[in-house]
C-alpha cells in the first residue's frame, strides 16, 4: 500500500519510529455483525463484512487494509462470532492465531473488554485503536494521519473517538454532542444522543455543535481498563481474569449484553472526539450504495449484469452471471444473490431485517 506523505514524513525525520515505539499501536477490528440488511447478499453464512459492495475486495479486506503501514500486520486483532473465524482468516493478510471468536455475541462492550484483555497479554502499555469492519472511509491517507493523531492524544489518558460532520439530518446515527476544543482537532463530548428523529436531526445539523458517532475508539489499554472497573465492574473482573490468561470462552457468554456506548462512554468524563475529514459511510443499507458507486445518467446504482429502460433513482445489484433486466421503476431496490431475490422501494428497505425474520421460521436455507 502506498505511504501516505504525512506518514512519510514524519517517517522520514525518525519520529514515526519513536512515536509508534511509544505508543506501541495494536489495532482491533470488530466484525460480529450478521449484515441482515444486506440480505439476499448478506445470509447468517455470508455477514455484512464479507461482502464486496463498495470494491472488489470484502468490506473487512478494505478495513485492514487501509491500516497499513501504521499498523504492523500481526498487530491487528480481529474479533468476530466463531462461525466467522476461518472464512476471516483466509483473506486476512495478518497471522491466523489474530482472528478471534466470540461464543456468542454480546454486543460491543464485552467485545472491548476482551479486546483490551488480549492487548493487555501482548503489551499492558499499548494503545488501542477500534474499528468497526463495515465501514467506508477513503483516503487512506487523511483516515491514517488522523489515526495518529487521535492515539497520540490518547496518550493523556482520553477516551479518544472520532465524530463524522453531519452533511443531512440523518436519524439513522447517533450523535455526539461536542463542547470545547481542548487541542487542535479535538473537542470534549459533553454527551452521546440517540438516534434522533428528524426534527432533532434537523436541530442538530443548524447548531453545528454534533457530529455522527462513528464507532470508533482510540486509548491506551490501562485507561479502557480501569474504566471497566469503574463502571462496569462484573465486566471489569472478567476482563482482567482473561488478560491474566483465563479461557474466555468459558464465561463470555455470562457477559452482560451492552453496547460500549451505554456501559461506559456516556458515563465516562474524559471522552473526546476529533475532526474527521475523510469520507466516511457505515453502509448501512442498500440505498447508502447510490453515494459511493458512481450512477448512470438516471441516478440508478447498477453493479453486475444489468440492463434499464425508463428506470430512475435505484439499486439493482447481481453478484452471479444472471441478467436483471428492470422496465419503469424509480427508487427501488432489485438485488440477486445467490439463491435470494430481493425486491422493495428504497423508502421501505429497513423493513429487511424484518422480512429476513419472517424467513427463519418458514425457509432456513434461504437465509
Amino acid at each position: 500500500m502506498k505511504v501516505s506523505n504525512g506518514i512519510r514524513k514524519i517517517r522520514d525525520n525518525g519520529y514515526f519510529e519513536n512515536v509508534l515505539l511509544k505508543m506501541n499501536l495494536f489495532a482491533v477490528i470488530m466484525a460480529g455483525g450478521k449484515g441482515e440488511r444486506f440480505w439476499p447478499a448478506g445470509r447468517i453464512s455470508r455477514p455484512k463484512q464479507m461482502l464486496s459492495l463498495t470494491g472488489d475486495k470484502s468490506m473487512i479486506e478494505e478495513t485492514v487494509l487501509r491500516l497499513f503501514p501504521l499498523i504492523q500486520p500481526d498487530h491487528v486483532l480481529v474479533i468476530t462470532n466463531k462461525k466467522y473465524v476461518k472464512q476471516i482468516q483466509d483473506v486476512l493478510p495478518i497471522p491466523a492465531e489474530n482472528v478471534i471468536g466470540e461464543p456468542e455475541g454480546r454486543d460491543t462492550a464485552p467485545c472491548v473488554a476482551l479486546a483490551a484483555a488480549l492487548v493487555r497479554r501482548k503489551d499492558p502499555g499499548a494503545t488501542m485503536i477500534l474499528l468497526p469492519a463495515d465501514h467506508m472511509i477513503r483516503p487512506t491517507k487523511l483516515f491514517q494521519e488522523k489515526l495518529l493523531s487521535a492515539a497520540e492524544a490518547a496518550q493523556s489518558g482520553a477516551l479518544v473517538t472520532l465524530g463524522i460532520t453531519p452533511t443531512y439530518p440523518a436519524t439513522g446515527y447517533g450523535y455526539l454532542h461536542l463542547g470545547a476544543s481542548v487541542e487542535n482537532g479535538f473537542h470534549k463530548v459533553l454527551e452521546f444522543k440517540e438516534k434522533p428523529d428528524r426534527t432533532t436531526a434537523e436541530m442538530f445539523l443548524r447548531e453545528g455543535h454534533y457530529h455522527w458517532n462513528s464507532g470508533m475508539f482510540i486509548w491506551r489499554a490501562d485507561v479502557i481498563s480501569e474504566a471497566f472497573r469503574k463502571y462496569v465492574p462484573e465486566l471489569g473482573k472478567r476482563m482482567d481474569a482473561w488478560a491474566g490468561g483465563a479461557d474466555f470462552t468459558l464465561d463470555f457468554s455470562e457477559c452482560p449484553k451492552i453496547s460500549i456506548d451505554y456501559a461506559v462512554m456516556e458515563k465516562a468524563d474524559n471522552v473526546i472526539a476529533g475532526d474527521t475529514h475523510f469520507e466516511w459511510s457505515d453502509v448501512g443499507s442498500w440505498s447508502s450504495l447510490k453515494t459511493l458507486l458512481p450512477a448512470d445518467e438516471d441516478g440508478n446504482v447498477c453493479k453486475g449484469n444489468v440492463v434499464t429502460l425508463d428506470s430512475k433513482g435505484s439499486v439493482l445489484f447481481s453478484d452471479d452471471d444472471t441478467l436483471i433486466g428492470v422496465i419503469g421503476m424509480q427508487n427501488v431496490a432489485v438485488v440477486k444473490s445467490g439463491n435470494g431475490i430481493l425486491v422493495c422501494p428504497l423508502s421501505e428497505e429497513q423493513k429487511v431485517k424484518n422480512l429476513v425474520e419472517q424467513m427463519q421460521t418458514i425457509v432456513q436455507e434461504f437465509i
